[in-house]
């Protein structure tokens, strides 16, 4: 039956004895339909906003942050540096708007009025500091803290990170708190980076200052969590049914989602239709066994690992999310694309020699266009993940609107392992007040954590401490 997650909703057969079949219902936000042991959150609905009336409800605020490892080519990121000319100015800051995209970032011309190019934020607790090389452990570490890590033998000491503040007091709102997931899996045990210990490379989220979030790289188990609710609960006889015949969720919902059906008008039927072909396609890729996409593959052939390319792997944990997004299972995710001095191969785009190798790169031309092939090829996976939640239609707008979406790494400069001036960008949320379409420069070494505190802010989080964070940013 159809239920509001955490509250017992109407069912279907109450909701057609209110009246005529042609009388839209109204749904509440987080309804979801039930069926043979499996719930399914549903879209926005025309149908929710109805409901919204007598609660007040519009769609959330959330927060997502994509981590880059070893810096960028920053001649193909940034323009010029805006300079002090009359313009806008706030907190030591002045902004233009942007005519023409640096190189690097001319992909996302379709969100060019949506994004704002950030200058001058820094982490100056991912600089040595006193404690010597490591500066690779220190960028992940510090991305989303602003606190100095331990360095020491077999233990870590850090703080809390941005996104887990979000999620303590925000997360309540959702069936899972928040997402981290990433392409390459984080270590807990052993030093990865000059005594520092690995947890710090694998990890931007950060639940206190002894425990990274548990980070997934597997985009059917991230799946598998936020609809079908994982196998911990199962029972064996579900287990088995499940592995006899692979069913699409949709198949165990089937009469629910056809009574529903039944109850909207034309639009939210054509968004329900659209929505349930893309879950379809989603979960058919999930299913692809390495050989061949084949329709109704059992779990057992499910692969065990992630697909072999950096672009399939990213781009199906950037799908996963954007539906976790749709229907409003999580409002706060991190994904990193890559651990902090990660040494993969992008053979993809024909680059052969590790990718923490070349952002050594000295000056050499050749190491120069390799780490500009990676960039390039982070951007477009980047471009897929915004383009999946433009598409997402809600009240006022597109979950993009609704999405304060911020890029970038803790290094700007890989062969001079810099901390200043880092690459970041800031795409969406101009329903929580985000301003595109400009280039923001900000004085040298502001804490990048008082862009934090500003995009927390936004979300309703206020009052909060943040490692270096002085307090929000003004004219963001």
């Amino acid at each position: 039956m159809v239920r509001s997650d955490g509250d017992a909703g109407p069912s279907i057969e109450e909701l057609e004895g209110q009246g005529p079949r042609t009388t839209e219902v109204a749904l509440p936000r987080r309804a979801i339909l039930r069926g043979a042991g499996v719930s399914l959150a549903l879209p926005w609905l025309e149908a929710m906003a109805l409901g919204q009336e007598s609660d007040g409800r519009e769609a959330p605020r959330r927060l997502l942050y994509v981590y880059v490892p070893n810096g960028v080519r920053v001649d193909e990121w940034r323009s010029d540096r805006p300079e002090p000319n009359g313009e806008e100015r706030a907190n030591g800051s002045c902004s233009r708007p942007i005519e023409t995209l640096p190189p690097l970032l001319q992909p996302l011309a379709p969100w060019s009025s949506r994004l704002q190019i950030l200058r001058g934020l820094a982490q100056d607790k991912a600089r040595a500091n006193g404690d010597g090389p490591g500066d690779h452990a220190r960028a992940a570490a510090v991305f989303l803290t602003g606190v100095q890590p331990l360095k020491t033998e077999g233990r870590v000491r850090l703080g809390i990170s941005a996104d887990q503040i979000a999620a303590r007091t925000v997360g309540g709102a959702t069936r899972v708190r928040s997402l981290a997931l990433g392409t390459e899996a984080g270590r807990s045990s052993g030093q990865c980076d000059s005594g520092y210990a690995c947890a710090y490379s694998g990890h931007v989220s950060w639940e206190s200052e002894t425990t990274p979030a548990a980070k997934d790289v597997a985009p059917q188990r991230v799946f598998d969590r936020l609809f079908r609710g994982g196998d911990a609960g199962r029972s064996a006889e579900s287990r088995r049914a499940r592995l006899d015949a692979r069913r699409s969720l949709l198949d165990f919902v089937r009469d629910e989602s056809r009574g529903l059906r039944a109850r909207l008008g034309a639009d939210d039927r054509a968004r329900l239709d659209e929505y349930e072909t893309g879950l379809r396609e989603l979960e058919r890729q999930l299913a692809f066994d390495g050989a061949a996409h084949v329709e109704g593959v059992g779990d057992d052939r499910r692969p065990a690992g992630v697909p072999r390319t950096f672009r399939e792997h990213a781009s199906l944990l950037a799908d996963v999310l954007a539906l976790a997004f749709r229907t409003d299972s999580t409002r706060i995710a991190t994904l990193m694309f890559g651990n902090e001095g990660s040494g993969r191969r992008y053979t993809e785009v024909g680059v052969r020699e590790g990718h923490h190798s070349l952002s050594h790169h000295g000056g050499d031309p050749e190491k120069l266009a390799s780490i500009a092939a990676i960039n390039r090829l982070h951007i477009d996976v980047f471009v897929h993940l915004l383009r999946r939640l433009d598409a997402i239609e809600e009240p006022g707008g597109s979950a993009l609107d609704h999405s304060m979406v911020l890029y970038g790494s803790g290094i700007a400069e890989g062969n001079r392992h810099d901390h200043h001036d880092l690459p970041l960008v800031l795409v969406g949320g101009a329903r929580a007040g985000i301003v595109g379409g400009r280039t923001i420069s900000f004085e040298r070494d502001t804490p990048l954590n008082d862009l934090h505190l500003t995009l927390l802010e936004r979300l309703g989080v206020r009052d909060v401490a943040l490692g270096d964070g002085r307090g929000p940013l003004v004219g963001i």
